[in-house]
């Protein structure tokens, strides 16, 4: 594609860089057109930790701190010009010097479930973003504390993904704590790190013939692959024929486990030669089907929709981080933190329903566990294995290919022309003034294409790539101030010597969450370590999802991950705790 280019300069106003979206960039662009869809909130309370620090607060000092991070990440500050039905990026030098309308906005509030109830403001209401203000921050000040304030970013999935993101608030923090700046690369330096990831693919010595033709064979394999997802199921809900054409409410849902649960379930993993990540997709099938079998023995399923259920694959997709497959100098230097997209998606899928010996026994017969058969029953230790080694093995299977790259690159391609109807749709819709009304629940067995059980995935321990107080210390290798290289320093030139002027830390977050704009209908099951405990989430659309089936199926999700791997299972007659 092509990269970066100079379009215009000027003495007053500086340089004006343009460069077209890439495929993955584009399917998230017009996701966002559509009211918002998969723009992110990260919301973090932060307190002071020195009464003489007062002024890290000051609206002075935010407002620097801004215009630091554009500079360095200048994706922060671009816009968005669509140019014959093809987006562009727009990036002009003299935007990401100044405090631009609406990019920083202060506010009060009295406690912080006041704060909280901002960020569904944000989610539910009309979009506040557009194509010429891609992120912008929230800050709100408690009014009885004068040491804490909660900070809102508010970032397009156009211009991010997870490892942008935790890049963009360790940048903001470090800042926003550190009484001097590092010194920060040229434009064009900085721009020639965010290019289109279809240009960081590692260079192959193929003839353009060779490309055309490895392109081709991915697109088949592609096809084939899609074609065999069929069927499926998910939760219980209200999917109508519009709801794909109906902005979503989005919600989240947090549950987490004790740290020595978790001490257990990752030294299980190990044991047994899988991540959490392998395990996660069965844990999160024989959990819906605890919930599922509640509803079934209440009779609020139909044996006619239990048999159809029973026969359905679970079928799961979610974001692949493509960085540590791109040009390795290039991740080197700090693209594996580097503010820009760099995602395509993975495809799972585990065979029918986990009902175990249930299948054999009358209704009537069944041992049940608060409502519905236990774990036990339903898929035994081996059996859950099993499973998590299937999933293993797709990932394998996928990661492994030879054409990997060029079959990860079809999958945001099949998306984009669905992404640009539905807001083109939407925008007309809206000026129309004209709104949905259908109120028909369709069936299981009627719901159109494919079913995905769910979205979602684990992103491992955030301990390694985030910190709890700020500034970081120049022994962080992810400091600015250290001179060890790290791959997620994303915009920092490394000193030629520590410097530990700034060791002393001064704020501390004592709050961290993501909100998701989700996409109508979608179910996102998320996990993720951080101080030392197993969180896991579940972002959801309100008008599809209810919230109390929601909260069943994640504390499920819990429940299973504490059973199957947070106790140990090699001595089948007594199980015991290894911790």
């Amino acid at each position: 594609m092509p990269a970066w280019t100079l379009v215009g300069s000027s003495p007053t106003k500086g340089r004006t860089f343009k460069r077209q979206l890439d495929p993955m960039e584009t399917g998230f662009f017009w996701d966002g057109v559509f009211n918002g869809t998969a723009d992110s909130v990260q919301h973090l309370r932060l307190r002071l930790l020195n009464e003489a620090d007062a002024y890290i607060f000051s609206e002075s000092n935010i407002t620097r701190t801004w215009l630091s991070v554009k500079r360095r990440y200048p994706l922060v500050g671009a816009r968005v010009e669509v140019d014959n039905k093809e987006p562009h990026f727009i990036v002009q030098e003299h935007h990401l010097e100044r405090l631009n309308p609406n990019e920083v906005v202060f506010g009060s509030v009295s406690s912080a479930k006041e704060a909280q109830s901002h960020v569904f403001e944000i989610l539910d209401g009309p979009r506040s973003l557009s194509n010429n203000l891609l992120a912008r921050i929230y800050i709100f000040r408690e009014t009885d504390r004068a040491d804490v304030i909660h900070v809102f970013a508010l970032i397009a999935h156009c211009v991010t993904d997870g490892s942008a993101n935790n890049s963009f608030l360790r940048c903001f923090l470090d800042t926003l704590s550190s009484h001097s700046e590092p010194p920060i690369s040229g434009l064009e330096q900085r721009l020639a790190m965010v290019i289109a990831p279809a240009d960081l693919e590692p260079k192959q010595s193929f003839s353009l013939a060779r490309r055309r033709w490895r392109h081709a064979i991915g697109f088949v394999i592609f096809r084939i692959r899609a074609g065999k997802r069929q069927g499926g199921h998910t939760l219980p809900c209200r999917l109508t024929h519009s709801a794909s054409r109906v902005p979503a409410r989005s919600r989240v849902l947090v549950t987490s486990v004790s740290t020595d649960q978790t001490a257990a379930i990752m030294m299980n993993c190990r044991f047994n030669n899988i991540t959490f990540g392998n395990a996660f997709l069965p844990l999160a099938q024989v959990a819906m089907t605890r919930v599922l079998y509640r509803r079934y023995l209440r009779g609020e399923i139909s044996q006619e929709e239990w048999e159809y259920r029973k026969k359905q694959p679970h079928i799961n997709g979610g974001p692949l981080n493509l960085r540590p497959y791109l040009d390795q100098q290039w991740f080197s230097k700090g693209g594996a933190g580097e503010f820009f997209l760099a995602l395509s998606f993975f495809f799972y899928q585990l065979p029918f329903m986990t009902l175990g010996v249930t299948t054999q026994q009358h209704r009537n017969d069944l041992v049940l566990s608060n409502g519905a058969p236990p774990f036990a029953n339903l898929l035994t230790f081996n059996r859950f294995l099993h499973r998590a080694n299937m999933v293993k093995r797709q990932a394998a299977n996928f990661l492994n290919h030879p054409l990997f790259l060029e079959i990860a690159s079809l999958a945001p391609i099949a998306r984009v022309g669905h992404a640009r109807i539905n807001a083109l749709e939407w925008l007309k819709s809206v000026e129309k003034g004209t709104t949905v009304d259908d109120t028909e629940v369709l069936a299981p067995a009627d719901f159109p294409g494919t079913i995905w059980a769910h979205g979602g995935s684990s992103i491992g321990n955030l301990d390694e790539i985030s910190a709890v107080e700020y500034p970081l210390r120049s022994t962080n290798p992810l400091s600015p101030r250290s001179n060890i290289p790290h791959p997620a320093k994303a915009g920092y030139v490394i000193p030629s010597l520590p410097d530990a002027t700034d060791d002393e830390p001064r704020i501390a977050v004592e709050y961290s969450r993501v909100h998701l704009h989700t996409r109508p209908g979608e179910l996102y099951l998320g996990a993720a370590t951080a101080r030392k405990q197993l969180h896991m989430n579940v972002f959801y659309d309100l008008n599809v999802f209810e919230e109390a089936i929601v909260r069943e199926w994640l504390d499920e999700v819990k429940d299973a991950a504490v059973w199957y791997l947070g106790q140990s299972h090699v001595d089948k007659r007594s199980v015991q705790h290894k911790l």
